[in-house]
């Protein structure tokens, strides 16, 4: 049964290849598989810009099967150095989605310095790292919960029981501030500055530009925090910030959003509702599934590189 006309197929990117992230912290998709996964869509894919998903009706498929839109979270550098050349070569729009943070702070998002520090030691010795810091730090609640091992049910289907643990706790169960600076001294004490390490990773004002003046530019919110975890004004100002630093950026307001980490405990109605109400038109959740024309805008579903071909782990075909 076809659901209100032909789908709409969301991929999205992260690292691509690792080059300026040491470390085994990051699993990259790698150039080669990207430039494949892409020429594999193409044979049967009309490919969609951002603009023309925001508009109120799709342009004709022009004979393919099937609409394809292919983002790219968190802002990485290597997203407009590696990506961006394939897709205008080969003459495709994108939509990359950064978060705004790096660009007024110079440090690493949360998320990253997770990253590096998984990377740099095995998942038990950082939880241990993680409960002496919390001790020392006066966080003993937090201290006791990391302990204790008490998660949500985690979306990490993939990994062991220790690094569930720690992307729960650190991703979600913790509060905000705590995490934060828990993050920050571990990634002091283990990797030193985070400042050189922002400055490789993350684009700068001028590729953020470029894509804009393409119609490839959507936001990550500001700061990468599960939005539902918020209060309605919280998540406002995440990303109305956001939007602000982007059209301060590049003279370009985005009218999309990709909801961080996007699943069900990082979005929610409200987090969809504050979307709206902060202008913005389409917002993409990590729900693994294909949209149709009538899907909600707001509430997108998109899969990973690797749940399609040559992906490691397709739960989707070509």
């Amino acid at each position: 049964m076809n659901p209100g006309g032909p789908e709409i197929l969301v991929v999205t990117y992260h690292f691509l290849s690792g080059e300026a992230w040491p470390g085994k912290g990051v699993h990259p998709f790698g150039t080669d598989r990207f430039r494949e996964q892409v020429e594999l869509l193409s044979r049967t894919s009309r490919f969609l810009s951002l603009e023309e998903l925001e508009a109120p009706g799709l342009p004709g498929l022009g004979g393919f099967a099937r609409y394809a839109l292919l983002a790219f979270d968190d802002g990485l550098a290597e997203q407009f150095e590696v990506a961006w050349p394939i897709l205008e070569g080969m003459g495709i729009p994108g939509a990359f989605f950064p978060c705004t943070s790096p660009l007024q702070t110079g440090k690493l998002l949360h998320v990253h310095r997770l990253h590096a520090l998984r990377g740099a030691m095995d998942d038990g010795k950082l939880l241990a790292l993680f409960k002496s810091l919390a001790r020392s730090l006066g966080f003993d609640e937090s201290a006791r919960v990391i302990e204790a091992g008490n998660l949500p049910e985690a979306p990490y289907p993939y990994d062991g029981p220790e690094a569930r643990a720690l992307k729960s706790l650190f991703n979600y169960t913790l509060p905000q501030a705590e995490r934060e600076a828990l993050s920050a001294s571990a990634f002091s004490q283990v990797c030193g500055e985070e400042a050189p390490w922002a400055e490789r990773l993350y684009m700068v004002p001028a590729m953020i530009r470029e894509l804009a003046r393409n119609g490839c530019l959507g936001t990550h919110t500001h700061s990468h925090r599960p939005l539902s975890r918020m209060d309605r004004e919280g998540i406002r100002q995440e990303i109305r910030e956001s939007l602000d630093i982007l059209e301060k950026t590049s003279g370009v307001r985005p009218r999309s959003v990709s909801y961080p980490y996007g699943n069900s405990l990082a979005v929610s109605p409200e987090v969809f509702e504050v979307a709206a109400d902060c202008g913005l038109r389409c917002g993409f959740t990590t729900e693994r599934r294909a949209n149709f024309p009538r899907t909600d805008r707001l509430q997108l579903a998109r899969f990973d590189a690797e749940d399609l071909p040559p992906g490691k782990r397709p739960i989707a075909s070509l």
